[in-house]
């Protein structure tokens, strides 16, 4: 029997558990579920429309990528946020980040040249603010242009690492960072990086990417009350550790 807008895929265990994790992922990077939130299963079938089972996947898989916990028979919560571990996102981060890019720039081709410039013209153009905040049209945008970088990077590990490392980092601008960053020049910031992967000159890529990522990261500590007096301490330190991990001594 065939019912309307019913399919038989929509059905499907493995799908609605995909469906589950794609939408709690989305909340929960966007910051709309909130860190330290309960992840009462009753209340998100209601908020999701979906059922106990693929929702406790979804929150099982959501854990070994950092972004929910496990309390076992109390339940699952929104992973905490910190400023450790802040720092420790930015920094493994831009050294992943570093190797994608390395290995994209080196196996790049015209097609990549192309789609990297197309990229960064669509994210120039589209609207930075909705009004309050960071659009969600440019945040989209932003990580495509990121993507594209290091679309031709051979290492499907790396890449699997990155995209999980970028939800982490994601997680946190969208937390702390308002009003599209008054003052930053994000424009120039990309365009900075897109000049030194198409010369092929990857040392600079990776020191542009360094210091756009650890950029906001500053931003971030100076919004925190907590952390605001500090910030630039912090920041230091973190530029020279991953200074010491990526090999690149400018970083100081």
């Amino acid at each position: 029997m065939s019912i309307p807008g019913f399919s038989a895929a929509s059905r499907d265990p493995s799908t609605l558990a995909e469906k589950a994790f794609l939408l709690l992922r989305a909340d929960i990077v966007a910051a709309k579920l909130r860190p330290g939130d309960r992840m009462h299963v009753e209340r998100l079938r209601e908020t999701y429309g979906l059922g106990a089972t693929p929702l406790r996947e979804a929150l099982s898989k959501l854990t070994s990528l950092e972004l929910v916990t496990s309390e076992g028979q109390r339940g699952f919560r929104v992973a905490p946020a910190s400023t450790a571990n802040l720092l420790d996102v930015t920094r493994t981060r831009a050294w992943i980040e570093g190797l994608a890019l390395r290995g994209s720039i080196a196996e790049g081709d015209r097609h990549w040249e192309s789609e990297v410039l197309a990229a960064a013209h669509r994210l120039k153009r589209c609207p930075k603010n909705d009004g309050e905040r960071l659009s969600d049209e440019w945040y989209r945008e932003n990580r495509e242009f990121h993507d594209a970088l290091v679309a031709k990077c051979n290492s499907p590990l790396i890449m699997v690492y990155r995209s999980q490392l970028y939800d982490l980092s994601d997680r946190y601008r969208r937390m702390s960072v308002q009003n599209g960053l008054a003052g930053r020049d994000f424009d120039a910031e990309h365009e900075l990086i897109v000049d030194a992967a198409l010369a092929r000159d990857a040392d600079a890529a990776v020191g542009h990417t360094v210091d756009h990522f650890v950029e906001t990261t500053r931003v971030i500590l100076a919004g925190d009350p907590q952390t605001r007096t500090d910030a630039d301490r912090i920041v230091a330190k973190l530029r020279r550790d991953i200074g010491a991990g990526s090999g690149l001594s400018g970083l100081k």
